[in-house]
């Protein structure tokens, strides 16, 4: 097995990943259509350190003991204060714009004042302690190995697919806020999303502080808005549209190949 694992790091490590997370979520999952006896504050915790959980494991024994270290050590690595507002305030920026259209998709015309400012706050350092062992996972261990063999916007692609995919157990669990939203729109934003996680982290020299930063921001604002709009699936599909669209601007601006200007494109 372990030579396995030698041979095939980043697909153990999705393995890895998915089982530990479903083990979780899917038993909750199980529970929530009365098909598992009892739900547990363990499940949820399993569901959401899987990535970590299987970089460590992974990181351990191909690269040895020590080699976790790096992968923490990659949190604390600052690339600028100007970095830090585009990864806290660009979530809020697609989420106004999203806002702002509602009226033109028949949605009501809602006022800036309506915003839930301070839910926002009180989220985001909840989503921080929440989505940092996603990210220690998915842009500290796969991001940086799978564009060593494919192009930016591919190795986006592929990551955005399989993040939809493991939150499966999530869309599944009709206690889940996910399972409220539109089945087809989570791949979409999944893809969307992950390329601008990688324009980010390719511009922070491969900091995991902003794309930590802004995967809780941009949870943040959605959690909060889902707790006061009248019509979230509504405002949902057009956050889909306007962060699809903002990810296809950076791909035409800075190039498939790097996300980063100075760059080759393929």
């Amino acid at each position: 097995m372990k030579s396995w694992i030698k041979a095939h790091p980043l697909i153990a490590f999705y393995l890895l990943a998915f089982a530990i997370s479903w083990l979780g979520w899917g038993t909750q999952a199980a529970y929530a259509r009365g098909w598992f006896p009892f739900d547990s504050f363990l499940f949820t915790l399993l569901g959401g350190t899987g990535p970590t959980l299987a970089a460590v494991m992974v990181l351990m024994l191909t690269e040895g003991k020590d080699s976790p270290r790096e992968l923490f050590r990659a949190l604390v690595q600052w690339a600028g204060a100007g970095w830090l507002a585009v990864a806290l305030l660009s979530p809020l920026v697609l989420a106004l714009v999203a806002w702002a259209l509602e009226p033109l998709l028949g949605g009501p015309q809602l006022a800036l004042a309506a915003m839930p400012w301070g839910a926002m706050l009180a989220f985001l350092p909840l989503m921080l302690l929440s989505n940092v062992w996603e990210e220690l996972g998915w842009r500290g261990y796969a991001l940086p190995r799978l564009q060593q063999r494919y192009s930016a916007l591919g190795t986006s692609v592929l990551m955005g697919l399989l993040w939809s995919l493991w939150h499966l157990p999530l869309m599944l669990n009709p206690d889940a806020a996910m399972a409220t939203l539109p089945l087809w729109a989570e791949p979409i934003f999944a893809i969307s999303l992950s390329i601008i996680y990688t324009w980010l982290y390719n511009h922070t020299a491969g900091s995991l502080l902003y794309v930590t930063l802004f995967h809780a921001a941009s949870n943040a604002v959605a959690f909060a808005l889902f707790d006061v709009h009248p019509d979230f699936a509504r405002h949902y599909v057009l956050m889909v549209g306007v962060t699809a669209a903002a990810a296809a601007a950076l791909v035409v601006i800075f190039g498939p190949a790097r996300l980063k200007r100075g760059t080759a494109n393929k």
